[in-house]
Parts: structure tokens; sequence; C-alpha cells
């Protein structure tokens, strides 16, 4: 067979060059319209440790992150259709101590990004945790041995098992009420910070037999931090110097319980800032309050300064917080003591019951509110605890028949200084507390009961002083209460 001529050669070349590039442009082709089609999101997880200011009872808590999952359905249990997965790491599962320094980010880790996912609105958004008793996790394990991968460390003591429920089994559920802007949107050809805000120290119960139990408190959103986020410096009213470790709350009014009910918690960085993010758009009550000691071990503490009616998006810039002045105790907290029964259908009945200590404060040209004031060294903002049949302390006992808890809880001696948010160009001016008695109320509340006495369940007219504690004679007594 005669050999092909130079010029054929050159021909057949030519050809095979242009089928190539035909094959290069329909696969590229084919992965462009795949991107343009699908979208991609990025998980981050922050925490705002309010249990982690300078004395708070716990210095640690790690927990296994395996997967985190989303469905356009606000109603889809875990086993149902439509669910596509954000995050995936079921084979190398991430151990993550939620009780990170305070910071003046919104991002505490990131978890991962996962491409190729579906367009849409999705109303709810499932994180897994993994299991105490897998057969493996992470090494090395910080929750050592014998704790499952789950865990807290309080202060100075070693890791004790955080208790999973149910729930951790079939992901931790985030619906549309939680998720800033009811949905995280996914977008073709586009990709999505999520970021999902782990409250622990909302999270954890400590119970009567001194263990630690989860009950989730999560929330998530698209990151957009300069639309999104509440921020702002806390300060010393006389030395304008920043205050450390003081705790913050966002707030809004909970027509269920007639008070201001925090919405989100957390506590300054060394620099006396303050940051939250992902947030609906409000507006907010922001309440801070502080108890400080100096090298000389004198504690100071401050009294509650609250920003009312605070847009999301906003700076507001520096919070000023009023010390306790006179003498040595005088500078001290106040502690209010009292006792919270529960009782149910068979007697004595534990139940997890929310402490709110609340003083009354009133925004620029409305009534007055109950407000929420932080209470110092509380595992969670405000306390939630669990009744059991044998307190600490045991005195008083509880009645017959019934479980109960005997709280003390440790707030500011005096009045709040109140400001009101007029406008994103012009500063909150704050007024001074009032010099007047010292009140407070405590208002409880819970999911597992039905019936109070007194109902509502709140203490009124609770006189205080620094360093002094005030009894509270009446019993705040829940029936016809379940198991949590």
């Amino acid at each position: 067979m005669p050999s092909p001529s130079r010029y054929g050669l050159a021909v057949i070349g030519l050809i095979a060059t242009v089928v190539a590039v035909i094959g290069l442009m329909i696969s590229c082709g084919s992965n462009m319209d795949q991107s343009a089609k699908t979208g991609s999101v990025t998980t981050i997880l922050s925490d705002p440790p309010s249990c982690a200011a300078p004395g708070g009872p716990i210095q640690n808590v790690w927990v296994t992150v395996t997967k985190v999952t989303a469905n356009i359905s606000s109603t889809a249990d875990a086993s149902d259709s439509g669910w596509v997965t954000l995050l995936d790491l079921t084979s190398n599962p991430r151990q993550i101590d939620l009780l990170s320094l305070a910071s003046t980010a919104c991002t505490l880790t990131t978890l991962g990004s996962t491409s190729g996912l579906p367009p849409g609105n999705y109303q709810q958004i499932r994180l897994y945790l993994l299991s105490n008793t897998a057969a493996s996790g992470p090494s090395p394990n910080n929750c050592g041995s014998g704790n499952g991968f789950n865990c807290v460390v309080p202060t100075g003591d070693v890791p004790h098992e955080l208790l999973l429920s149910s729930e951790a089994q079939s992901g931790l559920k985030i619906p549309p009420g939680q998720i800033a802007g009811g949905k995280l949107t996914v977008t073709a050809g586009q990709s999505v910070d999520l970021q999902i805000d782990f409250n622990a120290c909302s999270s954890i119960l400590q119970q009567g037999n001194g263990q630690y139990r989860l009950k989730p408190t999560l929330h998530a959103g698209e990151v957009a931090a300069n639309s999104n986020s509440i921020s702002g410096k806390v300060i010393d009213s006389v030395s304008n110097d920043p205050i450390a470790g003081a705790v913050v709350l966002l707030e809004q009014f909970d027509g269920s319980t007639g008070v201001d009910a925090v919405v989100r918690s957390g506590v300054t960085a060394a620099d006396g800032t303050f940051i939250f993010c992902p947030l609906p758009g409000g507006p907010y009550d922001i309440v801070v309050a502080a108890e400080t000691t100096n090298e000389s071990l004198i504690t100071t503490t401050y009294n509650a300064t609250i920003a009312f009616l605070v847009p999301a998006g906003t700076n507001v810039g520096n919070m000023p917080l009023v010390a306790e002045t006179g003498a040595p105790l005088s500078t001290l907290p106040a502690t209010i003591t009292g006792q919270v029964t529960t009782t149910g259908a068979l007697g004595a009945t534990p139940a997890d019951i929310t402490l709110y200590a609340v003083q009354q404060a009133t925004p620029t040209g409305e009534t007055p509110i109950l407000v929420t004031i932080p209470v110092f060294g509380a595992l969670s903002q405000p306390p939630t605890i669990t009744t059991t049949a044998t307190p600490t302390p045991s005195l008083p006992a509880c009645p017959a028949s019934t479980d109960c808890y005997n709280y003390a809880l440790q707030v500011p001696a005096s009045n709040p200084e109140v400001g009101t948010f007029v406008g994103s160009n012009q500063p909150i001016s704050y007024a001074a507390p009032d010099a007047g008695t010292v009140t407070y109320s405590v208002v409880a509340a819970t999911a597992n009961c039905t019936a109070s006495v007194p109902n509502p369940a709140r203490a009124s007219s609770i006189a205080v002083s620094g360093g002094a504690s005030t009894a509270v004679p009446t019993t705040l007594a829940f029936s016809a209460c379940t198991s949590p």
C-alpha cells in the first residue's frame, strides 16, 4: 500500500485536532452547564460562649460533628426524601471545642464546602453528632477514655460525658424560625457561606445527679456580617477602659412569659468588643452587665446597661457600664434565693425550668417592660435548671411528692442604665441609673408543665443590695409536669 503523502498526513492531523477540540468543548460545556445549574455551600460553625466568661463554670465543650444536611421542606422528618448533604465528615469526624475564646469575627471554624447542590430555598437544616458509643472516632479524643466523643469540661475539672438525646441520631434540627431570613438560598452558579451558631452554653443542662445533658439551641443563616450582625464595645463609664468578659444578651419580647426573652448570648473579647451574626432583621434589645476581679482580688459589679430597639446591621459603638462603689461588700453582686417545685400525675416529676431575673425598664416613647438581666456565673443565660428529688443545697428540702431546685441567682445590685436606638448616624444616649430602691422579679417558664402556682409563675418586688442575699418567700410550684 503506498505511503500517504505529506499533505495527506497534515489533513489527517488537522481532522484529529478538530475532533479533539470539539470533544474538549463538549466536555467543558457539560461541566460548565453542570456548574451553572447547581450551587455550592461552605459550612461555618460559631458559638458565643457566655458561660466561658472569666470565672465561668465551663472551660471546654467538645462536640464531634459528622454531617450537615438540608431540606426545602420545613416539616420533613429525617427519614423523608429531599435531604441534600451540605457537609459529610462521616469518614473523618471533626471534634471541635465550642468554647474557643470570644472574638470579633463571626467564625469559630470552617467545617468544609460542598458543590453540585440543587438550587432552592432550604427551610430546614440538621447537624449530626457522632454517637458517644461509636466504635471509633477522632484521635486523639479530647474527651479522654470512657466519656464518649462529646463532653463537657467544668472549670478546673476533668471531662464529663455530654449525654445526647435521641434527636442527635436524627440530626439536631434547625427550623425556619431559627434560620436568619427563614431559609438558606442556594443559587445556580453561585456559592454561599452558611453559618451555624451552636450556642453551647444554652444547650447544656446539669442534672441533679451531676451529669450533663445536651438540649440543643442552634441558629443558622447566610454570612453577611455587614447587614445581619450587631456589634459594639463595652467600656467602663469613668475610665473608658474596655471590659473583657462582660455578659451580652440579645433580647426580644416574648408574649408567653411577658418578659424580654434572650435570643442570643455571648461575652466580650479582651478589647471589650462583641458581635452576633447571622441575625434576622430585629429589632433587638441589647443588655450588658459585668463582674470583674482585679489583681488585689477586689470584685466589682457593673450595673446592667440596656440599648433598646437596635436593628440588625448596627454597630452600637461604646456601651458604658457603671461600676458599683462604696464599701467592699457593696461592690459585690446581690444574690436572690428561692425554690422551684415540680409534680406530675404520679407525684414527684423532674422538669427543665428556665429562670429569668428581670428588672423593669422603659424604651423612649414606649411603655415599661420587664428585661432579662444577666446572671453571673450561670451555665446558660438565662439559667435553665432541672428539678430533682435531692437538691443542692439540700435545704430547704423538697415538699412531699415533688422534685425541686433551690436556686441562687447573682445579679447586679443596681438599676439599669437605659438608652434607645434612634438612627444609624446618631449615638445612643444613655440615662443614668435610677437611684431608688433596686427591685427584681423572678419569672419561671417550662415546656414540661402546664400549670403553676402562682400563675403565671412569678415572684415580684424582690428588693436587693450589694453583697447581700434576699430570700424569695414565694415558691414557684409547677404541676401537671412530664419528664424532659
